[in-house]
């Protein structure tokens, strides 16, 4: 299992209202308000991630599902399905090609505690990361620069905003090797529902499951 398709999942709690004068200290505290205030969303994304190692780049598609607190739904459509839930303290993820489940206990370590309060909701950002104001040429959107105060599993993530309705548009995160995953978004739609059955997930009676917890 590809660890860092999971890790990119924790920015997409996060919505901003800001305007371009302000400082980085005033659009976290705003970026932590507009945070709250989500109740679930989901969004259409394109994942592009450089393996350092090999000197590769990925390209990936889905969509992904939130409820909060702590439901979350990423299916990877192509060019390898994937599905990943984390619904309460379990995390789920059945590859259909291979025909396994995994099943691991999120408390034991399966996310590191600092992404974990990240995704889940329940953490005051301001406590687990310093923050910066980016900008970059040629590019309107608003961006924030989030570093992790304590050990963590990335060195960075970057979120860059639509300067008119301050949603989430992009995210990058930078890892301890000098992996970079960029998730663009798409097609966003938040608060309006969502049922139960999302975040079942049917498998095969032949698939081989493989529980940690």
């Amino acid at each position: 299992m590809r660890r860092w398709r999971f890790v990119t999942c924790g920015v997409l709690f996060l919505l901003l209202g800001a305007d371009d004068g302000e400082s980085a200290a005033e659009v976290l505290e705003r970026l932590q308000a507009r945070y709250a205030a989500i109740r679930d969303f989901r969004a259409d994304f394109v994942q592009t991630s450089w393996v350092a190692s090999l000197g590769r780049e990925d390209v990936t598609r889905g969509s992904v599902v939130v409820e909060r607190p702590g439901r979350m739904l990423w299916k990877y459509a192509e060019p390898d399905p994937l599905v990943i839930v984390l619904d309460g303290d379990a995390l789920r993820i059945y590859n259909p090609a291979e025909r396994q489940l995994q099943i691991a206990p999120v408390a034991s370590g399966a996310i590191s505690p600092t992404a974990l309060s990240f995704l889940l909701g329940d953490g005051v950002l301001s406590k687990f990361f310093g923050a910066r104001r980016i900008r970059e040429s040629n590019r309107a959107e608003i961006g924030l620069k989030l570093i992790p105060l304590e050990d963590s599993g990335f060195e960075y993530l970057e979120l860059w905003l639509d300067p008119a309705s301050y949603q989430l548009r992009e995210s990058v995160l930078v890892d301890l090797f000098g992996n970079r995953t960029r998730v663009r978004f798409s097609a966003v739609a938040e608060n309006k529902g969502v049922e139960e059955e999302v975040f079942s997930i049917r498998v095969p009676e032949d698939t081989e499951v493989i529980d940690l917890r």
